[in-house]
């Protein structure tokens, strides 16, 4: 049988029409750690998501990555990107797997402890994992291709914040 939580954040999933994976169950069997995993394609750029909740402290948390890895010779560059973006980055955070094709993506978590999440919250915690990212992929494949400095990086998505948001 499933947590009532876990039922609410797949009854949420599917209202959207979001096509999830079987739930797997991480800690044994009771179920306290389960994980959601999907690739989504928005335009022409294909993500992958990990959905985590931790049933008893009943928090949500979703990372966001685009599918492509990070070359070892622009690991360094890219990180730095990553720190000046989350500087001041309030509804989430950039991640990075310091690794030769390691990932870049972006966090976000809800803690619904005490309260029942509505699906408006729902949909602005998943989404904001989203949009972020794809706010930022352009922006680190510039990095990656040694286009842009990770300063310069940072200053073009500024600019571009400014005229679309």
């Amino acid at each position: 049988m499933i947590d009532p939580f876990a039922q609410r954040v797949v009854d949420f999933l599917d209202e959207l029409g979001v096509r999830h994976s079987e739930i797997r169950y991480r800690g044994g069997s009771d179920g306290r750690i389960f994980d959601l995993h999907q690739n989504v394609q928005i335009e022409e750029e294909l993500f992958y998501w990990e959905l985590s909740g931790h049933v008893p402290a009943k928090i949500l948390t979703v990372w966001t990555f685009p599918l492509y890895g990070i070359p070892e010779d622009k690991l360094a560059a890219v990180a730095e990107y990553v720190a000046r973006a989350n500087y001041g980055c309030w509804h989430g955070y950039l991640e990075m797997e310091y690794i030769p094709g390691g990932r870049v993506g972006f966090c976000t978590s809800i803690c619904c402890d005490g309260i029942e999440p509505g699906f408006a919250a729902l949909r602005s915690w998943l989404h904001t994992s989203f949009w972020r990212t794809w706010d930022h992929a352009p922006f680190v494949r510039k990095v990656i291709a040694g286009e842009l400095s990770p300063v310069e990086a940072i200053e073009a998505l500024k600019e571009v914040s400014r005229t679309t948001h």
